[in-house]
């Protein structure tokens, strides 16, 4: 019994960094902007978390600042998007670019290239009263800070987001901008605070993997999450109420790798398991996306069909605007 608490509770843990990927990932499509720099964000947050946190003594503060750099992130690419650039080839060099940049940090100021594990406190273990002192649930509820529970509260507060009118007007810009500037809506100014909302959700789960869970950094501590995290968006169609589960099927394939790595399985396959689900979802979307097209062509031609195969109206006879003049008897 205690196995199976376990596998959930690492799962759980492994979802969450994805979670807030996908968030990140969710907030940008439905403005009408493809964010490819997710994991850039990810791996930035925990670097800079990590050093906040030692800095301040403060874990509270290592995610400030990592939400802070995730926000500077999607600032720099919202001015890049409003001059023109292209958001692609920016995402990539952005990606590469955070990358080396923290292998050179690391190699030149912090003592080392592969890890950093300065002496700070993990974000404190955050228990659910009652529920916590049960014996399944006490092993299924440990090791679990307050990140975890906000990934929760903002895919939920995300979804409530788009139900006001503000969520309304991003998501009028996100499927008509054009139409949505004509009615008034500040296509620019709604983009740019997604973008730099995207860029701080992003950050925060860089700063789960880094001082929320193991307390330390790693060289590519991010590990494509960035990228799962994108996948995960892709799978639950965007929608706030399907991208918890989506996020799940990737944080729990991971934790399963993770257990399988104990057993004799070959290695190579288990380090597949998490890419492997990636793939498959990339294809069911894929499929989604081509079957959704099929229904969208057919009703257009049965309507066009409908509307050729109805009878055009008679017009009726127009009358003689002469008149037989009458017989004189």
């Amino acid at each position: 019994m205690n196995l199976i608490a376990d596998f959930l509770n690492s799962g759980i843990r492994m979802t969450t960094p994805i979670l807030f990927a996908a968030i990140a990932s969710l907030i940008s499509a439905r403005a009408g902007i493809l964010n490819l720099a997710i994991e850039s964000k990810v791996l930035a947050g925990a670097f800079v978390g990590i050093l906040a946190a030692a800095a301040f003594g403060n874990g509270w503060a290592g995610v400030a600042a990592a939400a802070l750099t995730g926000a500077v992130l999607g600032l720099l690419m919202a001015v890049a998007h409003r001059i023109g650039v292209d958001l692609v080839v920016l995402a990539i060099g952005l990606n590469i670019l955070v990358l080396q940049l923290t292998v050179y940090l690391m190699r030149s100021y912090l003592g080392g290239v592969g890890t950093y594990a300065p002496e700070i406190d993990r974000l404190p273990e955050v228990g659910i009263p009652l529920l916590s002192d049960l014996p399944f649930l006490d092993h299924l509820t440990a090791r679990l800070n307050l990140l975890v529970y906000l990934s929760l509260a903002t895919a939920i507060a995300v979804a409530l987001y788009f139900r006001t009118r503000g969520g309304r007007h991003l998501l009028a810009v996100g499927e008509a901008p054009l139409s949505a500037a004509a009615s008034g809506i500040p296509v620019a100014r709604t983009q740019l605070l997604a973008l730099v909302a995207a860029g701080a959700v992003a950050g925060i789960g860089g700063a789960f993997l880094s001082i929320g869970d193991v307390g330390l950094f790693t060289r590519n501590m991010s590990a494509d999450r960035g990228w799962i995290g994108i996948t995960a968006a892709l799978l639950a169609l965007n929608r706030p109420a399907l991208v918890v589960p989506a996020a799940g099927i990737f944080g729990f394939a991971s934790a399963a790798s993770i257990r399988l790595q104990t057993l004799d399985v070959p290695s190579n396959l288990t380090q597949f398991l998490p890419q492997g689900a990636a793939f498959v979802a990339l294809v069911l979307v894929g499929v989604h996306g081509r079957l959704r097209g099929n229904v969208a062509r057919l009703w257009r031609a049965s309507t066009t069909l409908s509307l050729r195969s109805r009878p055009a109206p008679s017009s009726p006879a127009p009358e003689s605007s002469t008149k037989t003049p009458q017989e004189i008897p």
